[in-house]
């Protein structure tokens, strides 16, 4: 009976303990996030050797440091083509654990650490030769991890099939997203920078009038703010997707934070001919969140609103506590096609196709609600209605 339970339950517990012979203990290893300095030439070099095989900084110029172990980087200087894929591919490296950390201070940089994938497996039996009938427990034992490794094999065959179609499947995915990635900046950044090229060549080789002069100075400004805004959203959205990163929280007043956001709206709302309409509580109504992050969300759907809709247009901005907290930021304007909706929150995709913004706003904003534990969606009806809501603090 004994035997016969062994041979039936060994195998099973070979097959689940062969599903878990991946998973790696870090509890007693420090992550990326808690080593980092204000300045990056103070961090504990060696602490991070003890722990990971490999260690390098990348600054936000992405110049790279490495900083001892086995390179992580061939290059000293990153494209930003090439961080990009890094950061994709990191994530589902099967050679390479990463840990990654994003500092967010006045030199902004990352932190990589990385570890090799290691596959550990220990099984032990301890026989008394010595006892009379020894050997043949023995050789019965001999048979039963036969038995048990025959039928993990061919699992494993079939499993290994399987997995590798799936394999396949997703990196074929991921690299056509990638490349799209890739395209989409080179796309968005060669018309701006063309521009400025071009209007730079005329104003070098031409006698131009100071009207004209001026008409181009234009352009090649209005050319490197775009250049420059497309470039802060990619940066931002980059540092958002990294696995290290983590918001700053704190326990905000969301009504008076956006009493105090609204106000510097005003203005601008009046000498651009919108209207406005408020629905923000007296009462104090705390959240926990990141406010230079929660301020990104507010400008980015207001400042749509104004971008894409014409003079006249209302602008309505409310807060109300019930279960969770629910922001509501709406317009009366011309909305978004039905047909667009489902596909606004992918990086670099825009409803309208002539629109100068980076495509990058709505993918911004919805990572930074979700890193929140939020939710944000577009309503039905006129105009756009963007509700978000926030967990209430747990304390």
């Amino acid at each position: 009976v004994v035997t016969l339970l062994i041979v039936t339950i060994l195998p099973l517990g070979i097959i689940s303990f062969a599903s878990k012979v991946f998973s790696k203990d870090h509890s007693d290893i420090m992550p990326a996030s808690e080593r980092l300095c204000a300045d990056p030439h103070d961090i504990d070099v060696q602490g991070c050797l003890n722990d990971y095989r490999s260690a390098a900084v990348v600054d936000e110029d992405l110049n790279v440091t490495e900083l001892g172990g086995d390179r992580i980087f061939d290059r000293d200087k990153l494209t930003m083509a090439e961080w990009t894929k890094f950061l994709s591919d990191a994530s589902k490296n099967r050679l390479f654990d990463y840990d990654i950390a994003y500092y967010d201070g006045d030199s902004p940089y990352w932190l990589v650490l990385r570890n090799p994938v290691t596959l550990r497996f220990d099984l032990s039996v301890d026989v008394d030769s010595e006892t009379p009938g020894s050997y043949p427990t023995i050789l019965l034992l001999a048979l039963i991890f036969i038995f048990c490794t025959s039928l993990l094999v061919v699992f494993a065959a079939v499993s290994s099939v399987q997995t590798a179609k799936k394999i396949r499947s997703i990196e074929d995915e991921e690299e056509k997203k990638r490349m799209l990635l890739v395209s989409e900046i080179s796309h968005d950044l060669k018309t701006p920078l063309a521009s400025v090229q071009g209007y730079s060549e005329m104003l070098l080789k031409k006698d131009v009038s100071e009207e004209v002069k001026k008409d181009y100075l234009q352009m090649i400004f209005d050319n490197s703010v775009r250049t420059n805004e497309i470039l802060r959203s990619l940066f931002m959205y980059t540092k958002l997707e990294s696995a290290g990163y983590r918001p700053n929280q704190e326990r905000v007043d969301i009504c008076e934070f956006a009493r105090l956001l609204i106000a510097s709206y005003i203005t601008r709302f009046e000498d651009a001919g919108f209207g406005y309409e408020f629905n923000i509580p007296e009462e104090e109504i705390f959240v926990d969140v990141d406010r230079e992050l929660l301020r990104r969300v507010f400008e980015n759907l207001i400042e749509n609103s104004m971008k894409y809709n014409d003079p006249g247009t209302k602008i309505f901005i409310g807060i109300e506590q019930g279960k969770d907290i629910r922001i509501t930021v709406s317009d009366d304007g011309c909305g978004i096609p039905e047909e667009h909706r489902e596909r606004i929150w992918e990086p670099f995709y825009r409803a309208d196709q002539n629109s100068k913004g980076s495509g990058l706003g709505l993918a911004i904003v919805k990572q930074i609600v979700e890193m929140h534990g939020g939710q944000i969606r577009l309503e039905p009806g006129k105009g756009c209605k963007w509700l978000i809501t926030i967990p209430k603090p747990k304390n």
